[in-house]
């Protein structure tokens, strides 16, 4: 009986001390486990979004199987849904994410870490640069992510990724710093200036933080390469503030008219300048048809996309040097940037689309059996061979919307236009009967 007390004394002992060992370790894991990385993540999860954008659209559903056979059916509302990542930059409730997160949304809701759910809407984007800033609906001050820089960065050191990544609410993975100013070719389209990193960045994890060992947030990651395996990019942070702060003031990108157009040189690295326009900032600077840029502040241009990323950011009142080779010899053009005019944002569209638009009163689109709240953009004509054609835009075709923002007149479209200058490029949301469809416009 002693022996048989003494084993169960020693059982209960041991049940114990292993119940005790085991509270001890959920309560408070030991130093050594808290690492820095550990306390960077528990810094900045609290401001991570995972954001669901839903798109309505009109679709025929059939409502018994001969109808499935014979496409009969009603039309129903049926909603499309994409999934990206963001961050709160600002504790009003300012979010930064990638654009083409939400580039067809239009019911959108970001949920935290504590399981809170909010709706959000776009205040402005940036599809050039694939960034987009949501507002909170809430009146509601949030946890802000820390805020470090991206220009000192050191190759090899920690990078993290916090997101939503196939719908896995807040994952994190971790990795280094493998590259920096990476170009990437993806889609028929150039991005530059990545933050290239080995943490894992898939599909969900776009527009969330790529964060260093301090808890700052340096890059906005973006899934834009999609046979990536272990290799991810990140859009700098000073980068995306700057266009960040800008949407948030103003609710677009300032949009500055240079009055040139170029080209990418064939065989060696540049851009071709090919048309100067009479009475332009080009044109007053000295800029010729003919000269070659191949710098910009001193950053070198390998072909035009990257002229183009290079001015990107340059608003109004701002001035760049731009480096030309002319006739064998380098010279020296300090250019600075006008206001682009709604005419001139126009005549840009048309020349790059060979599309003219009409408007159409509430009433005429009533008469045609549309209900339109103040009237709507119509295509008018497509141009024969032009890239509007090429593209199959038709005459007829509706303009909802360009980069994300809703166009009813020809003024909303101007001014919408005249953002899109800014990125170089146009996204348009055309409705044709119940199909919805994305026209890409190079604005040059």
């Amino acid at each position: 009986m002693r022996i048989g007390h003494a084993h169960l004394s020693l059982g209960a002992a041991v049940a114990m001390a292993l119940a005790s060992i085991a509270g001890v370790r959920a309560e408070r894991p030991s130093a050594a486990r808290r690492t820095p990385l550990v306390q960077a993540v528990e810094r900045t999860k609290a401001a991570v979004v995972n954001i669901n954008a839903q798109e309505v659209v009109k679709a025929r559903v059939p409502e018994d199987p001969f109808e499935l056979f014979l496409g009969g059916g009603r039309m129903r509302d049926q909603v499309r849904t994409s999934l990206g990542s963001g961050f709160v930059f600002d504790p009003a409730g300012y979010v930064l994410t990638n654009y083409h997160v939400v580039a067809r949304g239009t019911r959108i809701q970001v949920s935290f870490e504590d399981g809170s759910d909010y709706t959000a809407k776009v205040v402005g984007t940036d599809p050039g640069g694939d960034l987009a800033v949501l507002k909170i609906q809430s009146n509601k001050k949030f946890a802000a992510m820390p805020l470090g820089v991206s220009s000192d960065l050191m190759l090899g050191e920690p990078a993290m990724a916090i997101g939503n990544p196939f719908g896995l609410n807040q994952s994190v993975s971790v990795g280094v710093v493998s590259a920096l100013h990476r170009t990437v070719r993806a889609e028929n389209r150039s991005y530059y200036d990545f933050i290239q990193t080995d943490a894992s960045i898939n599909p969900g994890n776009s527009g969330g933080p790529l964060i260093n060992a301090d808890g700052e947030v340096i890059g906005v990651c973006s899934a834009i390469y999609a046979n990536a395996q272990g290799i991810g990019f990140a859009i700098p942070i000073e980068r995306a503030l700057r266009v960040a702060r800008e949407l948030v003031k103003s609710g677009e990108l300032a949009a500055s008219f240079w009055g040139f157009d170029a080209s990418t040189t064939e065989g060696k690295p540049g851009a071709r300048v090919d048309a100067v326009e009479s009475g332009s900032p080009a044109a007053h600077a000295g800029l010729r048809r003919g000269d070659i840029v191949v710098s910009v502040d001193r950053s070198p241009v390998r072909d035009v996309d990257e002229l183009r990323f290079l001015l990107h950011d340059v608003t109004v009142g701002g001035r760049v040097t731009l480096g030309v080779m002319r006739d064998g010899q380098k010279v020296e053009i300090a250019l600075q940037p006008s206001p682009l005019t709604p005419d001139r944002a126009m005549a840009s569209f048309e020349s790059a689309t060979g599309v003219k638009l009409a408007e159409v009163s509430a009433a005429e689109a009533r008469k045609a059996g549309i209900e339109a709240p103040r009237g709507l953009v119509a295509v008018d004509q497509v141009k024969s061979g032009s890239a509007a054609q090429r593209g199959g835009l038709h005459a007829g075709d509706i303009v909802v919307a360009v980069n994300s923002a809703e166009v009813d007149t020809l003024k909303d479209f101007q001014k919408a236009m005249g953002s899109a200058r800014k990125s170089g490029r146009a996204v348009l949301l055309v409705q044709r009967g119940y199909r919805l469809m994305e026209f890409s416009v190079d604005l040059g």
